[in-house]
């Protein structure tokens, strides 16, 4: 084997080829440094509990919040298995971690980190009041990773808003638009219009963990692997730079 290729292998558990969740980026991102006992971790069943979708009805039209490179839209409904279904899910993270969460009510009034469900150990942060969200990575532990699950500002009994814990009377804000982005925004007056841009129908997940699914910590970030068979219409690589 010539040496530049050493490194080119594929993950097998028991007779599953692995497949990792990726949607573009170079050789050098799918390095994966194999050496430590924990490079490959699976996920409990548990977290499928924790997978959210949050909707929006506006422009006759149901949207749906999904991450849209590294920033973040309001898009419309998308089929499932496909890559876009992949980018609106979201596991909601409590910050206390030793809380219980086994339904979404689990999650009101508590404080709560947004991961994106293809980018394990990432986060959505925001970047202050009136500026687009955006995805880093949770080791940082920024502040500005950390909303609070509260009542809908529109009032209806079915919707939530997500407050940021460190700029208080901001929240997620869509804009009721699909053009827009989503950003965070302070409030100032009882605006209705403002208060339905703020609030969202969660419901489960659009995607769903498969029962034999695993992160991986890559050098550069980690990836979530399922098996390939479970793949429909999304990307993936089942090759990895995988140094011992």
């Amino acid at each position: 084997m010539e040496p530049q290729y050493a490194s080119v292998k594929a993950i097998l558990y028991g007779p599953y080829l692995l497949a990792g969740h990726i949607s573009g980026g170079d050789w050098d991102d799918l390095k994966i440094e194999a050496d430590d006992a924990d490079w490959i971790l699976p996920i409990p069943a548990s977290y499928n509990s924790q997978l959210v979708s949050f909707f929006q009805d506006f422009e006759k039209s149901t949207f749906v919040l999904a991450n849209s490179n590294q920033s973040f839209a309001m898009q419309k409904l998308p089929e499932s298995g496909t890559d876009f279904a992949l980018k609106a899910t979201f596991r909601l993270v409590l910050k206390e971690s030793s809380s219980k969460f086994s339904t979404l009510a689990d999650a009101n009034d508590r404080s709560v980190m947004l991961e994106p469900f293809d980018l394990p150990g990432m986060n959505v942060v925001h970047q202050g009041a009136d500026k687009p969200l955006l995805i880093e990575d949770s080791s940082k532990g920024k502040p500005s990773s950390v909303f609070v699950v509260v009542p809908g500002l529109d009032g209806r009994n079915e919707t939530i808003s997500f407050e940021s814990q460190s700029d208080k009377g901001c929240y997620v804000y869509s804009g009721l638009s699909s053009s827009a982005g989503v950003k965070l925004s302070c409030k100032s007056d009882s605006d209705s219009s403002f208060n339905q841009a703020t609030s969202f129908v969660a419901r489960e997940g659009l995607s769903q963990y498969h029962p034999i699914s695993f992160v991986a910590k890559g050098v550069s970030r980690k990836f979530l692997l399922q098996p390939l068979l479970s793949f429909r219409d999304e990307h993936y690589t089942v090759y990895f730079n995988i140094q011992d």
